[in-house]
């Protein structure tokens, strides 16, 4: 009984083809490639968006009767401490004061490119909490067009004083006088006057529509309200 088999020459390797020891070239053994490193110099564009690709053809691995690939380079852009980028617009988070807000800003801005920029609003502008502001022409390059730049975006976050003294209050008052209206409501004869503390929980009690009505001291069945929220229902009187 005999049997048959293919596969490649131990000799060649399935290449067809055998070099002698004595023909053999030193560096690269016979395998007719070697490794090599090269440098690559990309030149990034201004303004060039995230995921932006650079190709250099023909640079990837070679190999005898093969032609060589490509080395493909993509930018990924890394986030930054002060700046927002939106496209070509860079967008910034500039806390403020109180009084800031009131009387005018007026601070200096170090740019991407270690400009110095001196940023002021108007006269007499009130700078409200989330309000933002655009700086023309100071953002990003548009790509391809290195000379048109976006804009710059500021978004103004203000700080509260946690408390005011009473001669605060008074100047204050003196300076806003024309701000003042009286509550129609002030006047009223009143119950009880009571002040107002800071902001500690809120848990909202939620009544589902034909469930079970509460027992006579308010609390469900279940007790300490149960499966609805931690709240307590309160009977009709």
């Amino acid at each position: 009984m005999y049997s048959q088999s293919t596969r490649p020459c131990d000799e060649c390797m399935g290449k067809g083809e055998v070099i002698n020891e004595k023909d053999k070239c030193k560096t690269c053994d016979g395998k007719k490639v070697t490794k090599e490193k090269k440098i690559l110099e990309v030149q990034i564009d201004k303004g060039a968006p995230n995921g932006e690709k650079y190709v250099f053809h023909g640079e990837a691995d070679e190999f005898p009767d093969t032609e060589a690939g490509d080395v493909v380079i993509q930018v990924t852009e890394e986030p930054h401490d002060t700046f927002k980028r939106r496209g070509a617009d860079l967008m910034l988070e500039k806390e403020i004061t109180l009084l800031q807000a009131l009387t005018g800003v007026d601070f200096v801005l170090t740019h991407l490119d270690g400009k110095k920029i001196r940023i002021k609003n108007k006269a007499g502008e009130v700078i409200k909490p989330d309000d933002i502001k655009t700086v023309e022409g100071h953002g990003m390059p548009y790509h391809k067009q290195p000379f048109k730049f976006g804009n710059l975006f500021v978004v103004f976050k203000v700080t509260f004083p946690d408390s005011l003294k009473p001669d605060q209050i008074s100047k204050i008052g003196e300076a806003l006088a024309s701000q003042k209206k009286k509550d129609k409501d002030v006047d009223m004869e009143v119950s009880e006057t009571v002040s107002m503390i800071e902001f500690k929980d809120f848990h909202r009690n939620t009544h589902h529509e034909g469930g079970q009505e509460g027992n006579g001291n308010g609390s469900d069945e279940e007790g300490d309200g149960a499966g609805h929220g931690g709240g307590q229902r309160v009977r009709c009187a």
